[in-house]
Protein backbone atom coordinates (compact mmCIF):
# COMPACT_ATOMS: atom_id res chain seq x y z
CA UNK A 1 0.00 0.00 0.00
CA UNK A 2 1.64 3.46 -0.84
CA UNK A 3 1.72 5.90 2.18
CA UNK A 4 -0.55 8.72 2.44
CA UNK A 5 1.37 12.33 2.46
CA UNK A 6 -0.38 15.50 2.77
CA UNK A 7 1.31 19.14 2.60
CA UNK A 8 1.61 21.28 5.75
CA UNK A 9 0.03 24.47 3.87
CA UNK A 10 -3.51 22.73 3.70
CA UNK A 11 -3.77 24.03 7.23
CA UNK A 12 -0.57 27.08 7.75
CA UNK A 13 -0.20 30.11 5.84
CA UNK A 14 4.24 28.92 6.52
CA UNK A 15 6.33 26.77 8.85
CA UNK A 16 6.66 28.26 12.35
CA UNK A 17 7.66 27.07 15.35
CA UNK A 18 4.35 25.96 16.12
CA UNK A 19 3.09 23.97 13.01
CA UNK A 20 4.23 20.84 13.78
CA UNK A 21 2.06 20.76 17.14
CA UNK A 22 -0.55 21.87 14.86
CA UNK A 23 -0.40 19.78 12.06
CA UNK A 24 0.79 16.68 13.18
CA UNK A 25 -2.10 15.53 15.10
CA UNK A 26 -4.90 16.67 12.85
CA UNK A 27 -2.79 14.87 9.48
CA UNK A 28 -2.92 11.49 11.64
CA UNK A 29 -6.80 12.17 12.81
CA UNK A 30 -7.59 12.29 9.14
CA UNK A 31 -5.54 9.00 8.17
CA UNK A 32 -2.30 10.45 6.67
CA UNK A 33 1.16 9.30 7.80
CA UNK A 34 3.33 11.74 6.26
CA UNK A 35 3.52 15.24 6.05
CA UNK A 36 5.51 17.48 4.36
CA UNK A 37 7.10 19.95 5.44
CA UNK A 38 8.73 22.70 3.25
CA UNK A 39 12.60 23.18 3.36
CA UNK A 40 11.98 27.48 2.46
CA UNK A 41 13.47 29.12 4.97
CA UNK A 42 15.99 26.63 6.66
CA UNK A 43 16.37 28.97 9.86
CA UNK A 44 12.65 28.21 11.02
CA UNK A 45 13.01 24.38 10.78
CA UNK A 46 13.66 22.61 14.51
CA UNK A 47 14.51 19.14 13.09
CA UNK A 48 14.89 16.74 16.59
CA UNK A 49 11.87 19.25 17.67
CA UNK A 50 9.52 17.99 14.63
CA UNK A 51 10.74 14.48 14.49
CA UNK A 52 9.61 14.12 18.31
CA UNK A 53 6.30 15.73 17.20
CA UNK A 54 5.94 13.63 14.03
CA UNK A 55 6.81 10.58 15.43
CA UNK A 56 4.41 11.03 18.73
CA UNK A 57 1.50 10.80 16.20
CA UNK A 58 2.95 8.26 13.99
CA UNK A 59 3.54 10.83 11.35
CA UNK A 60 6.92 11.13 8.86
CA UNK A 61 8.27 14.07 7.39
CA UNK A 62 8.50 14.59 4.12
CA UNK A 63 11.12 17.57 2.90
CA UNK A 64 10.24 19.95 0.14
CA UNK A 65 13.84 21.37 -1.00
CA UNK A 66 13.89 24.72 -3.12
CA UNK A 67 16.81 26.90 -4.92
CA UNK A 68 17.21 30.65 -4.58
CA UNK A 69 18.43 33.38 -6.80
CA UNK A 70 21.40 33.42 -4.48
CA UNK A 71 21.67 29.91 -4.13
CA UNK A 72 20.83 28.13 -7.32
CA UNK A 73 22.47 25.01 -9.35
CA UNK A 74 21.55 26.17 -12.83
CA UNK A 75 23.46 29.46 -12.41
CA UNK A 76 26.50 30.37 -14.60
CA UNK A 77 28.39 32.14 -11.61
CA UNK A 78 30.54 29.34 -9.61
CA UNK A 79 29.36 31.09 -6.55
CA UNK A 80 25.76 31.19 -7.03
CA UNK A 81 25.82 27.34 -8.10
CA UNK A 82 27.56 26.53 -4.92
CA UNK A 83 25.61 28.24 -2.57
CA UNK A 84 22.92 25.88 -4.46
CA UNK A 85 24.58 23.01 -3.65
CA UNK A 86 24.93 23.60 -0.44
CA UNK A 87 21.50 24.52 -0.17
CA UNK A 88 20.28 21.12 -0.94
CA UNK A 89 23.27 19.84 1.16
CA UNK A 90 22.04 21.67 4.30
CA UNK A 91 18.30 20.72 3.34
CA UNK A 92 19.25 16.67 3.68
CA UNK A 93 20.64 17.15 6.69
CA UNK A 94 17.35 19.08 8.28
CA UNK A 95 15.35 16.30 6.24
CA UNK A 96 17.26 13.44 8.02
CA UNK A 97 17.33 14.99 11.10
CA UNK A 98 13.52 15.18 10.56
CA UNK A 99 13.48 11.61 10.48
CA UNK A 100 12.37 12.09 6.59
CA UNK A 101 13.20 9.51 4.18
CA UNK A 102 12.13 11.28 1.24
CA UNK A 103 13.18 14.90 -0.12
CA UNK A 104 11.63 16.67 -3.59
CA UNK A 105 9.97 19.76 -4.26
CA UNK A 106 11.20 22.10 -7.19
CA UNK A 107 15.04 20.97 -6.84
CA UNK A 108 16.48 21.38 -10.56
CA UNK A 109 16.22 25.39 -10.39
CA UNK A 110 14.16 28.01 -9.64
CA UNK A 111 10.27 28.08 -8.76
CA UNK A 112 8.49 31.09 -10.66
CA UNK A 113 7.85 32.22 -13.82
CA UNK A 114 10.79 32.46 -15.79
CA UNK A 115 11.67 35.09 -18.47
CA UNK A 116 13.34 32.96 -21.07
CA UNK A 117 13.55 29.26 -21.96
CA UNK A 118 15.83 27.44 -20.27
CA UNK A 119 19.25 26.73 -21.94
CA UNK A 120 21.51 23.40 -22.36
CA UNK A 121 24.44 24.91 -20.75
CA UNK A 122 21.56 25.19 -17.48
CA UNK A 123 19.74 22.00 -17.66
CA UNK A 124 23.98 20.54 -18.07
CA UNK A 125 24.74 22.35 -14.54
CA UNK A 126 21.29 21.13 -13.19
CA UNK A 127 21.90 17.63 -14.10
CA UNK A 128 25.86 17.62 -12.70
CA UNK A 129 24.42 18.84 -9.15
CA UNK A 130 21.74 16.23 -9.08
CA UNK A 131 23.86 13.10 -9.65
CA UNK A 132 25.82 14.34 -6.80
CA UNK A 133 22.93 15.40 -4.53
CA UNK A 134 21.60 12.27 -5.17
CA UNK A 135 23.89 10.33 -4.19
CA UNK A 136 24.49 12.02 -0.82
CA UNK A 137 20.73 12.17 0.02
CA UNK A 138 20.83 7.95 -0.30
CA UNK A 139 24.02 8.12 2.47
CA UNK A 140 21.38 9.81 4.68
CA UNK A 141 18.56 6.97 3.69
CA UNK A 142 16.48 9.60 1.64
CA UNK A 143 15.07 9.36 -1.76
CA UNK A 144 15.22 12.23 -3.75
CA UNK A 145 12.76 13.37 -6.48
CA UNK A 146 11.69 16.63 -8.91
CA UNK A 147 8.31 17.83 -9.28
CA UNK A 148 7.71 18.06 -12.63
CA UNK A 149 5.37 22.00 -12.69
CA UNK A 150 3.89 23.89 -15.26
CA UNK A 151 4.83 26.53 -17.71
CA UNK A 152 4.51 29.49 -15.26
CA UNK A 153 6.15 28.04 -12.51
CA UNK A 154 9.41 26.85 -14.25
CA UNK A 155 10.86 27.02 -17.71
CA UNK A 156 12.67 23.35 -16.93
CA UNK A 157 10.33 20.78 -15.97
CA UNK A 158 6.75 20.38 -17.39
CA UNK A 159 6.59 16.98 -18.89
CA UNK A 160 7.28 13.57 -17.65
CA UNK A 161 9.29 13.41 -20.80
CA UNK A 162 11.26 16.44 -20.07
CA UNK A 163 11.66 14.57 -16.70
CA UNK A 164 12.70 11.39 -18.03
CA UNK A 165 14.74 12.54 -20.35
CA UNK A 166 16.70 14.65 -17.58
CA UNK A 167 16.97 11.41 -16.11
CA UNK A 168 18.88 10.31 -18.95
CA UNK A 169 21.16 13.66 -18.72
CA UNK A 170 21.90 12.74 -15.43
CA UNK A 171 22.80 8.93 -16.22
CA UNK A 172 19.48 7.41 -14.36
CA UNK A 173 20.64 7.35 -11.17
CA UNK A 174 19.07 5.08 -8.54
CA UNK A 175 18.08 7.70 -6.38
CA UNK A 176 16.98 10.47 -8.36
CA UNK A 177 13.10 10.18 -8.44
CA UNK A 178 10.04 11.38 -10.40
CA UNK A 179 7.29 13.58 -8.68
CA UNK A 180 3.92 13.77 -10.46
CA UNK A 181 0.84 16.54 -9.61
CA UNK A 182 -2.16 16.06 -11.27
CA UNK A 183 -2.79 20.03 -11.16
CA UNK A 184 0.31 20.58 -13.30
CA UNK A 185 -0.20 17.74 -15.46
CA UNK A 186 -3.68 18.80 -16.06
CA UNK A 187 -1.92 22.31 -17.78
CA UNK A 188 1.10 20.34 -19.44
CA UNK A 189 0.13 17.12 -20.50
CA UNK A 190 -1.27 15.79 -23.84
CA UNK A 191 -2.25 12.41 -22.26
CA UNK A 192 -1.73 12.56 -18.48
CA UNK A 193 -2.62 8.51 -18.01
CA UNK A 194 0.22 8.09 -21.18
CA UNK A 195 2.81 10.02 -19.04
CA UNK A 196 1.96 8.31 -15.83
CA UNK A 197 2.42 4.93 -17.51
CA UNK A 198 6.23 6.04 -18.63
CA UNK A 199 6.90 7.86 -15.18
CA UNK A 200 6.27 4.86 -13.24
CA UNK A 201 9.37 2.76 -13.11
CA UNK A 202 10.72 6.38 -11.76
CA UNK A 203 7.47 7.79 -9.84
CA UNK A 204 8.42 7.98 -5.56
CA UNK A 205 5.63 10.58 -5.52
CA UNK A 206 2.25 11.06 -6.93
CA UNK A 207 0.16 14.01 -5.70
CA UNK A 208 -3.57 14.75 -5.95
CA UNK A 209 -4.03 18.34 -6.66
CA UNK A 210 -7.51 19.49 -8.56
CA UNK A 211 -8.04 21.90 -11.45
CA UNK A 212 -8.40 25.08 -9.50
CA UNK A 213 -6.20 23.74 -6.12
CA UNK A 214 -8.84 23.55 -4.55
CA UNK A 215 -10.98 20.66 -2.15
CA UNK A 216 -9.96 17.44 -4.28
CA UNK A 217 -13.16 15.51 -4.54
CA UNK A 218 -14.74 19.17 -6.03
CA UNK A 219 -13.21 19.95 -9.54
CA UNK A 220 -12.37 18.93 -13.14
CA UNK A 221 -10.11 15.80 -12.96
CA UNK A 222 -11.32 13.09 -12.47
CA UNK A 223 -8.35 10.86 -10.18
CA UNK A 224 -10.04 7.31 -10.51
CA UNK A 225 -7.90 6.33 -14.00
CA UNK A 226 -4.66 7.03 -11.93
CA UNK A 227 -5.37 5.72 -8.46
CA UNK A 228 -6.54 3.16 -10.59
CA UNK A 229 -3.58 2.11 -12.65
CA UNK A 230 -0.89 3.16 -9.15
CA UNK A 231 -2.94 0.22 -7.36
CA UNK A 232 -2.81 -2.11 -10.36
CA UNK A 233 1.22 -1.38 -10.35
CA UNK A 234 1.28 -2.21 -6.91
CA UNK A 235 2.69 1.39 -6.22
CA UNK A 236 3.61 1.79 -3.14
CA UNK A 237 5.72 4.80 -2.55
CA UNK A 238 4.16 8.00 -1.55
CA UNK A 239 0.72 9.71 -2.62
CA UNK A 240 0.01 12.89 -2.02
CA UNK A 241 -2.72 15.28 -0.95
CA UNK A 242 -2.74 18.85 -1.86
CA UNK A 243 -4.61 22.24 -2.09
CA UNK A 244 -4.20 26.02 -1.59
CA UNK A 245 -6.77 29.11 -0.34
CA UNK A 246 -6.13 31.85 0.27
CA UNK A 247 -8.20 31.82 3.41
CA UNK A 248 -5.26 29.81 4.41
CA UNK A 249 -2.10 30.75 2.37
CA UNK A 250 0.00 33.22 3.66
CA UNK A 251 1.32 36.24 1.41
CA UNK A 252 4.60 34.31 -0.10
CA UNK A 253 2.51 30.83 -0.39
CA UNK A 254 -0.17 32.98 -1.89
CA UNK A 255 1.55 34.58 -4.66
CA UNK A 256 3.36 31.86 -5.43
CA UNK A 257 1.00 29.64 -6.55
CA UNK A 258 -1.94 32.22 -7.14
CA UNK A 259 -4.05 31.60 -4.17
CA UNK A 260 -6.15 34.23 -4.72
CA UNK A 261 -9.70 32.49 -3.60
CA UNK A 262 -10.66 31.51 -1.03
CA UNK A 263 -11.66 28.06 -1.70
CA UNK A 264 -11.80 26.12 1.74
CA UNK A 265 -11.30 27.59 5.18
CA UNK A 266 -9.68 24.60 6.85
CA UNK A 267 -7.06 22.19 5.99
CA UNK A 268 -9.38 19.58 7.86
CA UNK A 269 -11.63 20.10 5.01
CA UNK A 270 -8.19 19.10 2.41
CA UNK A 271 -7.40 16.16 4.35
CA UNK A 272 -11.22 15.01 4.65
CA UNK A 273 -11.91 15.17 0.80
CA UNK A 274 -8.57 13.61 -0.06
CA UNK A 275 -8.90 11.06 2.72
CA UNK A 276 -12.30 9.71 1.00
CA UNK A 277 -10.71 9.57 -2.53
CA UNK A 278 -8.58 7.56 -1.64
CA UNK A 279 -10.49 5.26 0.85
CA UNK A 280 -12.59 4.84 -2.11
CA UNK A 281 -9.92 3.34 -4.25
CA UNK A 282 -8.53 1.48 -1.29
CA UNK A 283 -5.27 3.43 -1.13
Amino acid sequence: MPNRSIHSFSWIPGWSAEAADYVAPRAAAAGFDHVVVPLRDHAVIDAPAIARTFGAHGITAVGSANQLPTADITSADPAIRKAGIERHRAALRLARDMGAIHVGGITYGLFGKADAVATPDMRQRSAEALAEISEEAKGFGLRFAMEMLNRYETNMLTTVEEGLAFLDLVGRPANLWLHLDTFHMNIEEADPMAALEAALPHLAYFELDQNDRGLLDRGQIDFAPFLARLKAAGYDKLIGVEAFSSAVSGPDVARGVAAWRPLFRDGDEVAQSGRRILDRHGL
